[in-house]
């Protein structure tokens, strides 16, 4: 939520800073205008219906956080999960064979890899709503484990949410519009029923449920799939929240660097196993194939991959010195184009009485019309540069 914060606020600033560069254009253009020139002022005057459109935007506000606790169960020993000789084949295709980690306590796990490579089945098998054709699954003796899958299902979707609460909970109403109002599910909304709810609101209800189930291992299916913007904001901000063990199957790549401490690879019906951020992971990676692509290499050597970089702009040499010059120059250019479209002018007044004449004029302004624009066009280009280079 704070990313997407300083997202709009960056957006705002740099909207700002556009219309103040657009309003010193559209003073300098009307400057230029006193030549009497209808393409500048219709120019100045687009110029200003942009900028009026551009001030509708407000400067973005801080959204209340979550109030959100989770009831997590206390953890004793090591062992959260281990998984011993795992195998699973569906219509003679071996999704996995021989699988075998453990987890121990404070990890959160990263379950990645293509669709179909049996992501969704190991989760069910660790959760036992899946039984494996081969080796076992043991969870440690004081893990308690909640689970949000990815399409949440209600058995009664046709209750409201206070009364949803109140069944699962065991609460008063009270009590469940106090845990329905740390998840942003206030006023009227608590009266809807759950069948109302869109995907992602559903799946923070589910999320709302499991707060008070004192769980201490956090199973989560593809969580911000499908979901809109808040809603992925919400969900990330409940599990910021959650402290215990995690393990998560997902495709977001912002979600999985931002909570995995460890990352599982199903690949080939194996799990390549790494300890660290999902960045991490990505660097090991791009080495282990480039030091791969070497070793198959016959003649030339091949370079190791180098991280990516960001792209920065080229800098001019001479910095904002040079800009200067050239804006200066751009306004030479507008100021020597117009003045020789003044002159046009006057020639095109004395020529009224020969059309020959007047027809090779009229196409003569036709082209500096359009020089002129070009130039304009620079200038704007130039000064916008100049005051980004000023910063």
């Amino acid at each position: 939520k704070e990313r997407r914060y300083e997202e709009k606020l960056k957006q705002y600033e740099k909207e700002q800073a556009k219309i103040e560069q657009l309003e010193k254009a559209a003073e300098q253009m009307r400057v230029w205008a006193y030549s009497g020139m209808d393409k500048t002022f219709k120019r100045v005057k687009s110029m200003e219906k942009r900028i009026e459109r551009m001030r509708v935007t407000d400067r973005p506000k801080k959204d209340r956080k979550m109030e959100v606790r989770f009831g997590e169960r206390e953890f004793r020993g090591d062992e959260v999960l281990t998984i011993k000789g795992l195998t699973k084949a569906f219509g003679g295709r071996t999704l996995f064979s021989g699988l075998g980690v453990e987890v121990a306590g404070g990890e959160r796990i990263a379950l990645i890899g293509d669709n179909g490579s049996g992501k969704t089945t190991l989760l069910k098998m660790i959760l036992g709503e899946e039984v494996p054709d081969g080796g076992k699954v043991r969870m440690g003796p004081t893990v308690k484990v909640g689970y949000l899958p990815q399409h949440v299902h209600f058995d009664h979707p046709e209750r409201n949410l206070v009364d949803t609460l109140i069944y699962a909970q065991d609460c008063t109403a009270q009590s469940a519009r106090n845990r329905l109002a740390a998840f942003k599910f206030r006023g009227e909304d608590v009266f809807k029923p759950v069948s109302a709810l869109s995907g992602g609101e559903q799946s923070r209800l589910r999320l709302c449920m499991l707060m008070d189930e004192k769980i201490n291992l956090l199973v989560l299916d593809e969580p911000t799939n499908h979901l809109d913007i808040q809603s992925r904001e919400w969900i990330e901000e409940a599990v910021e929240e959650y402290e215990g063990n995690l393990l998560f199957v997902s495709h977001d790549r912002y979600f999985i660097d931002r909570f995995a401490s460890r990352i599982w690879l199903l690949e080939n019906g194996q799990i390549m196993d790494f300890r660290g951020t999902y960045q991490e992971f990505q660097a090991a990676r791009a080495r282990g194939a480039a030091g791969q692509a070497a070793s198959d290499a016959v003649s030339a050597p091949t370079k190791l991959a180098e991280p990516e970089r960001k792209k920065e702009k080229p800098k001019r040499p001479g910095g904002t010195k040079n800009l200067e010059k050239e804006v200066t120059a751009a306004e030479r250019a507008v100021t020597k184009a117009e003045e020789a479209m003044d002159a046009l002018s006057l020639q095109i007044e004395e020529a009224s009485a020969d059309y020959l004449k007047l027809q090779e004029l009229y196409e003569q302004r036709e082209a500096l019309e359009a020089e002129l624009q070009g130039l304009y066009d620079r200038w704007e280009t130039l000064s916008a540069q100049l005051e980004e280079a000023r910063g």
